[in-house]
Formats: structure tokens, C-alpha cells, sequence
């Protein structure tokens, strides 16, 4: 156990008001933790995600202005560059098991914003498919960190009913909207350089002072935050333990988690998600500005209007995950019902003439955007919903594979000979919708059966103070979300 971690723990349990009891921190304390904690960690780490969003869609405003032509791309060339990154990010993932024990996550997420944003403003120099495919590849495994990492920060640093919503905010799609607006201000660059150069050089260089920022201010846990004193690290150590998941007690690896993982339906349902989400995915983040062009419009106000898909998806994740604060166990409902209306939009521009029904289509292509709201809910469940140190970063770690496979798998959909329409592509897309709706449903059915077994063999647990002292008893102890019988899943 990590001295600090052991030290913050202690304190919380010395403050027991009655045997076998923990004192509950008042509303007002944890409060100002989870406001110091808004301050300091979400903006660093919703800055890291967006840049991670952004910086795979520069590839995509880089072929609007000219890429394709000026690297002399050919046939699946542009296809397999949208590939070639995850093959970098799988080949880093199951090294990031490992390097998530042995170094602060904030300092490892710093170092890989750092290197990959050096790797991206060298996109710039590439005047090649094979020089392209290097960088990124390399921009694959740098990148492979951060969500891992961030599925890790999120339930370290905030309570379950808190984490969709935390979600939400990192796991935005504002990249969409800021990144359509930004490259539409490049392109009125008029300097010696190709436009899509300078979206490269710019882009490369705020992720690399992002990366300076984060490995410098971005705390691994509460027991290491600058920004709180002794008694607040106790708060929210208490705050925390009723999550009854796993922080940093324990840096030894423990193979058992990973093999029960293994043997929970409940991961495999989500792997089947995050591959079929990641497929609709690569559409989205290599083709919809690609797409868009088909309606006839010029080079800057395709990239103008690619941006209210990112909007329509922003909205959908603020008002939804809005609700899951007031309501339990809604996120695997709006899960259904966001792959619900993307694959309804996908119907629309597969079957719509993009002529005739120009405005139809591409309100299709808009609805699309809903997809992310699940990606939110997943990554939210998963969170929530997975305890033991070695098994939570198993997950974690598995989640990013399951993501690359999709994302490596789901450009070779988009034929060039099918541009810009891309008939097989859309049609991909709509069978992942399909399956995402499948999964939600099936996860939503384990978990509340679960739930029932468990209240019917062990009795219901509503106490707060039985779920914060039961919570630091699993922190200490590394239980699993299996082994832990006051556990309950949320849904």
C-alpha cells in the first residue's frame, strides 16, 4: 500500500464516532473537496481528453485541405492511416497495465501529452504515405495512455452518482466543435505553408504545453493533491469509501483479478460495445467531414459544417447525464435510446438521395452524433461498477484495446471507390448502432439481477455509514466487485 494512501486512510478511520462505525464527513466538507477537486482535475483532464478527440479529427480537416493530393495518398491509403494509429495504441496497452503500477498516473499522462504532441506538429514535415504511417503510429501509442488513465482518475477522485456527469464533461465531443471552428480559422491562414500543415503545427503545440501543465499539477489520487490539506485528504477519503472501489491501496498485481474479470459476462459485454461503438466511430472521426463534402459544399464550410453533429452530441450528453443525478440507475436506459436515434440517422443518410433530400440526409448525419452519449454511459458503468486495483486497470487497459480494435477494424469499411457516399461504411455503422442497443439492454438485465441475488443472500445495505465503512474495509482489503458482498452495481 502507497505510504501516503495508508496515512490518509488511517486518519479516516480515526475519525469512528461508534464501534465498527465511520464518521460520515458533513455535506458541506465534502462539498469543498468535490469543488477544489472540479477546479484542479476535471479541467486538466477534460483538456487532455478533448485534445485526444482533436487531434485524431486534424486528420480528417488535413485531407479537406489538400492532404490526400499533396502526400499522394492512393486507393485504402488514407483508409489504413486511420488504422495505422490504433495499431500503435494496442501495441501500447497491455505495456500500460504495468506502467500505470509503477508511475503517478498524472506524471505518465503528461509525458505521453508531451511526446505526442511533438509527434503531431511532425506530421507537418511528412511528405509521404510511409512517413504519415510512422508518426502515426507513434501518435497511436503515445495517445494509448489516456483513457486508461482517466477511467482510473475518475473513480479515484469522485463518488459513483458523481462520475457520469464527470464523464460527460471529459469525455466531450466540444472537440467537434471547437476543432470545425479552429480549422475553418486556419484555412484563412494565408502563409507559405500547406493549410493542412498549420493544423498540425498548431495543434501539436497546445497539446504540448498541455502535456507540460498536466505532468506538473495533475495529482495521482487525494493522498498526493497539492491542493488539499491533511483534513481534507481524510474527507475525501471518506467521501470516496462508500464507492467501495479500489484507489491506489494496492501495487501489487494480483492475477486472480484479472482471470475473474475474464469470467464476468459483464466485461465481455462491453467489449462487444466498445468494438461496435468504436467502428461507428472511425466513420465518424476519419469520414464525416469527407462525408459532408458529397452535399456540394466548398472546402471551409465543409469543416463549418461538420461542427453541429459535435453540438447535437454535446447537448445530448449535458441533458442526459443531467438526468442520471436525479434519477438511479438511468444510465444503461440512455444508452438504448442514444444508439437508438444514431442508427436512425444512419437509416437516413443510407437511404436518402443526398441530392434530392439533401437537407434530410444530412440532418442524418447529425443524429448520428447521439453515439457518443453512449460511449459516456459505458465508460460511466465501468467506472462505477468495477472494483479491485488490478482488475479495475485490467479493464481499463481492455476497454482501450476493445476501442482500437474497432477504430482499426472500422476504416477499411470506407472504400475510396464509395467516396463520398461510402454505402458500405454507412451500412457498418448502422449494424454497431444495432449491436450498442444490444449490449445496453444485456448489461442493464445482469446487473439488476445481480442486484436481486444480493439482496436477497445478504440483505439490503442503505446505511451510509455501513456503505463508508464497508467501502474502506475494500479499499484495504483490494476486494473485488465480486468479493465484496456490500457491493451493489448501478445501471
Amino acid at each position: 500500500m502507497d505510504a501516503e494512501m495508508k496515512k490518509t486512510l488511517d486518519m479516516a478511520v480515526s475519525s469512528d464516532t461508534a464501534e465498527g462505525q465511520v464518521g460520515v464527513p458533513s455535506p458541506a466538507k465534502c462539498r469543498h473537496v468535490r469543488i477544489k477537486t472540479d477546479l484542479v482535475v476535471m479541467p486538466l483532464i477534460t483538456i487532455s481528453m478533448t485534445l485526444a478527440f482533436l487531434d485524431k479529427n486534424a486528420l480528417a480537416y488535413a485531407a479537406i485541405y489538400g492532404l490526400k493530393e499533396d502526400t499522394n495518398l492512393k486507393k485504402q491509403d488514407y483508409s489504413w492511416l486511420g488504422s495505422i494509429f490504433y495499431f500503435g495504441y494496442l501495441f501500447m496497452e497491455f505495456p500500460n497495465l504495468w506502467i500505470i503500477y509503477k508511475f503517478p498516473a498524472g506524471k505518465y499522462m503528461g509525458a505521453c501529452l508531451m511526446a505526442w504532441g511533438i509527434s503531431l506538429g511532425l506530421m507537418s514535415v511528412c511528405h509521404n504515405f510511409a512517413g504519415l504511417a510512422v508518426i502515426r503510429f507513434l501518435l497511436g501509442a503515445f495517445e494509448a495512455s489516456i483513457l486508461p488513465c482517466l477511467i482510473l482518475v475518475n473513480s479515484t477522485w469522485y463518488r459513483r452518482e458523481e462520475q457520469p456527469l464527470r464523464t460527460a464533461f471529459w469525455a466531450n465531443t466540444f472537440a467537434g466543435v471547437f476543432g470545425g471552428i479552429l480549422s475553418y480559422a486556419i484555412g484563412r491562414i494565408n502563409g507559405s505553408l500547406s493549410t493542412w500543415k498549420y493544423i498540425f503545427i498548431i495543434y501539436g503545440s497546445f497539446t504540448l504545453v498541455v502535456g507540460i501543465a498536466v505532468f506538473f499539477l495533475l495529482p495521482s489520487s487525494p493522498a498526493q493533491a497539492w491542493f488539499l490539506n491533511d483534513e481534507l485528504k481524510s474527507v475525501a477519503a471518506i467521501r470516496l469509501a462508500s464507492n467501495q472501489t479500489a484507489t491506489e491501496a494496492s501495487t501489487k498485481l494480483r492475477w486472480g483479478q484479472i482471470v475473474e474479470a475474464l469470467k464476468d459476462t459483464k466485461y465481455w459485454c462491453l467489449a462487444i460495445f466498445f468494438i461496435a461503438q468504436s467502428i461507428t466511430n472511425a466513420g465518424i472521426t476519419n469520414f464525416n467531414p469527407l462525408i459532408i463534402s458529397g452535399y456540394g459544399f466548398s472546402q471551409a464550410k465543409t469543416v463549418l459544417m461538420a461542427t453541429p453533429q459535435a453540438a447535437v452530441a454535446m447537448v445530448a450528453q449535458a441533458s442526459m447525464t443531467a438526468v442520471t443525478l436525479f434519477v438511479p440507475n438511468m444510465r444503461c436506459i440512455f444508452w438504448v435510446i442514444s444508439s437508438g436515434i444514431a442508427m436512425a440517422g444512419a437509416i437516413m443518410v443510407k437511404t436518402l438521395d443526398p441530392v434530392a433530400n439533401r437537407d434530410a440526409s444530412l440532418a442524418g448525419v447529425y443524429l448520428m452524433g447521439f453515439y457518443n452519449v453512449s460511449w459516456v454511459m459505458a465508460l460511466s458503468l465501468q467506472s462505477s461498477n468495477v472494483t479491485g486495483m488490478t482488475k479495475k486497470s485490467f479493464v481499463s487497459v481492455s476497454a482501450a484495446c476493445f476501442y482500437a480494435i474497432g477504430n482499426i477494424v472500422g476504416p477499411q469499411f470506407f472504400l475510396e471507390s464509395q467516396r463520398p457516399h461510402y454505402s458500405l461504411g454507412i451500412g457498418a455503422m448502422l449494424c454497431g448502432f444495432a449491436v450498442m442497443m444490444g449490449t445496453g439492454t444485456l448489461y442493464f438485465i445482469i446487473c439488476a439481477i445481480e442486484n436481486k441475488r444480493r439482496d436477497r443472500k445478504d440483505g439490503a445495505v442503505d446505511s451510509e455509514g455501513t456503505r463508508v465503512t464497508a467501502g474502506l474495509d475494500a479499499i484495504r482489503d483490494d476486494l473485488t466487485d465480486k468479493e465484496n458482498k456490500n457491493f451493489r452495481y448501478t445501471y
